[in-house]
């Protein structure tokens, strides 16, 4: 009997209600705040963060896709509130998940529209966009809004030259006669260069390395050593410019010689000339170069007959003995420092030195 109560109680136990199922707890994405808008030629550039958090502060892992919405206004000002942009927007496209990758230039997003400027009649509109963020099984809110009254902007620049001088890359290009529109003059403000190591791309979010305004068509920069490719555009607004010039590539290194040697000065040898100078103070020093000019004629008459260089191509020793001297023949000697890419200083002479004859 007493088994069977405590089976009674087991029984009664496991088979007490259990609750009602809860529904999943949903993954709210985080709503986007830092999204940009910009115009570059005839095209509209979106930027904003990678959705990379929940509103709950914990990591989303899985992004369905970022919808990308806009609203065309031909009244300029002032601008849309949030209810606003909600009646008029049209969703202009996705970017779906397994494409996000594509679409993300580092930590960011980037999203390239090609819409209306103008109404039929011409006249300009405002453009408002804004993203939302879909998770796995909630949407986030709205994003922050974006708003630019695209220009006619100029066509791209053209003949965009780059020189590679001891002071820097010096750039040269050719201001746009024409909007993309094909109008006359077209307003500039000034013009935006933008620097490109090997192998990469201009992108959306690329900054020029002019950092104020360049108003003339020339710009000097200074980029560390290698082969760059460089673009410039013309800028027509805040955040809006034209398309990029033609490329031009450059590769820059070091142009600048060593300064000169100091105190050259000779000593005569038996059968010899020793040539002796202060070393020169240059973290790329890789030597020195000297130079023999041979003279006709007897002081201070002397008419040079001929110059040459002195073997080794490179002396590393801050002195140097011409053991080829000919006896009375009437030399003067050059010292020049060079460095290890090669750019050599001018070379600072002896006056003339003639070695005696051994009687």
């Amino acid at each position: 009997m007493k088994k069977f109560l405590t089976a009674l109680v087991v029984l009664l136990i496991a088979c007490g209600k259990r609750g009602d199922p809860h529904p999943p707890v949903p993954i709210i994405p985080q709503a986007t705040t830092d999204l940009v808008v910009a115009q570059r030629g005839a095209k509209v550039l979106l930027s904003w963060g990678y959705p990379a958090l929940t509103t709950a502060g914990k990591s989303l892992s899985n992004v369905r896709r970022v919808v990308v919405y806009r609203a065309t206004d031909p009244n300029t000002a002032p601008p849309l509130t949030s209810a606003q942009f909600v009646r008029l927007r049209t969703k202009v496209d996705s970017i779906e998940g397994a494409n996000l990758p594509a679409a993300s230039v580092g930590a960011r997003l980037a999203f390239e529209d090609t819409p209306q400027f103008a109404t039929s009649d011409g006249r300009p509109v405002r453009l408002t966009y804004a993203v939302v963020t879909d998770g796995p099984n909630a949407t986030s809110d709205l994003s922050n809004l974006a708003a630019i009254v695209p220009l006619d902007v100029p066509v791209p620049p053209s003949a965009l030259t780059a020189t590679p001088k001891v002071e820097g890359v010096v750039l040269t290009w050719t201001a746009p006669a024409t909007s993309i529109t094909s109008k006359a003059k077209p307003a500039i403000i000034d013009y935006n260069v933008y620097r490109l190591a090997e192998g990469e791309t201009l992108t959306d979010q690329a900054k020029p390395v002019n950092t104020s305004p360049v108003a003339a068509t020339t710009y000097t920069d200074v980029p560390p050593y290698g082969k760059f490719t460089y673009v410039v555009s013309a800028v027509a607004g805040s955040h809006i410019e034209s398309d990029p010039s033609p490329p031009a590539t450059v590769t820059f290194k070091d142009l600048k010689p060593p300064p000169q040697p100091k105190n050259v000065e000779f000593l005569l040898e038996t059968n010899a000339v020793r040539l002796v100078w202060e070393p020169v103070d240059a973290p790329d020093l890789a030597g020195y170069r000297l130079f023999r000019t041979e003279g006709s004629g007897h002081e201070p008459d002397i008419r040079e007959a001929g110059t040459i260089p002195l073997p080794p191509l490179v002396v590393t020793t801050p002195y140097y003995v011409d053991a080829r001297a000919e006896a009375g023949i009437a030399y003067k000697y050059g010292v020049a420092s060079v460095d290890k890419s090669g750019n050599a200083s001018a070379p600072v002479w002896t006056g003339w030195v003639v070695v005696p004859k051994t009687p």
